[in-house]
């Protein structure tokens, strides 16, 4: 028996109601917008399009589709989940901070500025398990109460101090070199497991950028 055909005109479609997402930071020690915490990135950010609305100069405004990356940071003491949303499509260098790119001013602050001019590898930028230290935008729900959701303040951000940093990486933190970074990643059996090694002892970004651009080289052999 062949099935049924009809035309969607008249079709009754049946519509469920909105669930809510299971906040992650349920049951967490509050953050506030005044303390200073230490962010690590926990895992590489995904890309999503999203509506932007953008003011033309004679004032008149319009909705444009743009590519934003989710970063995923997590506090080091309370665990909570913060949220930053990079625009990644096109990036404005400016002196200026209100004209300047987001991500571009972020990079700025952490002092791992991006190449002005050159498109980013941003593997060699968003590094799983990069750390530094910023403050926190408090989300707050329609009865204006915080509801324990959390955005970046991304011109707080700094790098991390030296008495946050593993002891190995405090002993590494001269300019960065290859030795250091293959000091700190001793015993991988991999590039996945160095880098590992390298976020978990605290090396700064400019440190695993070395010895990514020498792994691409073929700098390193493995086991390190």
């Amino acid at each position: 028996m062949s099935d049924e055909q009809r035309t969607l005109a008249g079709y009754k479609s049946k519509v469920h109601e909105q669930e809510d997402f299971a906040n992650p930071n349920e049951g967490k020690p509050l953050l506030d917008d005044v303390t200073e915490y230490v962010f690590r990135l926990t895992e590489f950010p995904r890309v999503k399009t999203m509506d932007q609305v953008k003011e033309k100069r004679d004032g008149t405004k319009q909705t444009v589709k743009v590519d934003k990356a989710i970063c995923i940071f997590e506090e080091e003491t309370t665990k909570n989940v913060v949220t930053a949303f990079f625009r990644v499509d096109s990036l404005n260098f400016s002196e200026d901070e209100s004209f300047e790119s987001g991500v571009v001013r972020f990079f700025k602050k952490i002092k791992t500025p991006l190449i002005e001019g050159v498109p980013p590898e941003w593997e060699q930028y968003f590094v799983v398990g990069m750390r530094f230290r910023g403050r926190v935008i408090v989300k707050k729900g329609e009865d204006k109460k915080p509801n324990g959701a959390y955005y970046l303040d991304v011109p707080t951000c700094r790098p991390i101090l030296e008495s946050d940093k593993h002891p190995e990486a405090i002993a590494s933190s001269g300019a960065p070199s290859l030795i250091d970074a293959l000091f700190l990643a001793k015993g991988a059996k991999d590039g996945n497991e160095a880098y590992h090694k390298l976020t978990t002892a605290g090396a700064s970004t400019a440190l695993i950028q070395v010895f990514i651009s020498a792994s691409k080289a073929g700098q390193v052999t493995y086991p390190i």
